[in-house]
């Protein structure tokens, strides 16, 4: 983004950058593996933003953008010529992010999406919601717009690591309800959240269950993620993580691999024994799964 507010997006949106790097993030930031780059709606955006904020209609640069960027690119500056939804302000003096807690909370009610977004973002609490303030959250959770869910849940993530603040059982419950949401990096998202809150119930491990067996890879993890924080599962959640786990094996994605390692740590006396077993037809993987086992740190080790 500096590189393009400065003046080079043309440059920089015709450059590939390939770096290996784990899939596991989603559009707000799991904080688990970030992004390395802007994607190619981010770029598109970030250039329609540049050009925008020097009022340039139809800028001549943009035909020099790459064609997969310079597409979505056109939309974006059609969108905010039309709305003006943007938080950033190119005309506006006022220092943007200096506002006091009443005010990020108030601009929640805000008529543009991208400002609610951005105090979603910076709300915070010192002590227990107020009626008005979790209104607002669930308001904001139950939205049929993807992006103010995500930064939603989030927020509301947020809050519940304050050391005063206790999140009300209708937040956790309405984040449970979207475990299930048609939006796969809602659903995603939601579980990651229970998960670092610390209230994951039998219906949230059923969905997680659910999860590990998707083809998507972040909904994969969240799944997995969320299982392996547990002391015990139920017993059909085991044949459910044998089978992804032999998936993760197949296709050397030894991230995933570490990770279900982790949940058999967790949960089985033995867990050697399991995959000796679990994997007796396939030889060839077993000191893969056997090396995972001895790489998870001794403090994740469940003492019974």
């Amino acid at each position: 983004m500096a590189v393009i507010g400065t003046g080079l997006g043309v440059l920089r949106s015709n450059l590939v950058f390939v770096k290996k790097v784990a899939n596991f993030w989603d559009s707000t930031h799991w904080k688990i593996a970030p992004r390395p780059f802007l994607n190619v709606q981010s770029l598109a955006y970030a250039n329609a933003i540049a050009a925008w904020s020097r009022n340039e209609v139809s800028p001549s640069w943009i035909n020099d953008l790459n064609a997969e960027v310079k597409r979505p690119m056109r939309r974006s500056l059609k969108y905010l010529f039309k709305t003006e939804d943007s938080f950033f302000n190119p005309h506006r003096d006022e220092a943007l992010l200096n506002q006091s807690q009443s005010k990020w909370w108030d601009l929640l009610k805000h008529s543009s999406t991208s400002t609610q977004v951005i105090a979603l973002r910076h709300v915070k609490s010192e002590s227990d919601l107020t009626p008005q303030q979790e209104s607002l959250l669930l308001e904001k959770l139950g939205s049929t717009k993807r992006a103010m869910i995500l930064n939603a849940i989030t927020a509301t993530e947020r809050l519940s690591a304050g050391p005063q603040t206790n999140v009300s059982d209708a937040l956790v419950a309405q984040i449970r309800s979207l475990v299930d949401h048609r939006d796969d990096e809602v659903r995603a998202k939601a579980m990651c959240a229970l998960t670092t809150i610390s209230r994951l119930d039998s219906s949230a491990m059923d969905a997680a269950a659910n999860m590990i067996e998707d083809d998507i890879r972040h909904v994969v993890f969240a799944g997995v993620h969320a299982l392996s924080t547990v002391d015990e599962v139920p017993e059909y959640v085991l044949p459910s993580f044998d089978r992804s786990f032999i998936k993760a094996l197949k296709s050397c994605d030894y991230e995933f691999v570490g990770l279900f390692a982790t949940g058999y740590n967790r949960w089985l006396d033995d867990p050697q024994a399991h995959l000796q077993q679990l994997l007796h037809h396939s030889p060839e993987f077993l000191p893969i799964a056997m090396e995972a086992l001895d790489q998870i740190p001794k403090e994740v080790v469940s003492i019974g």
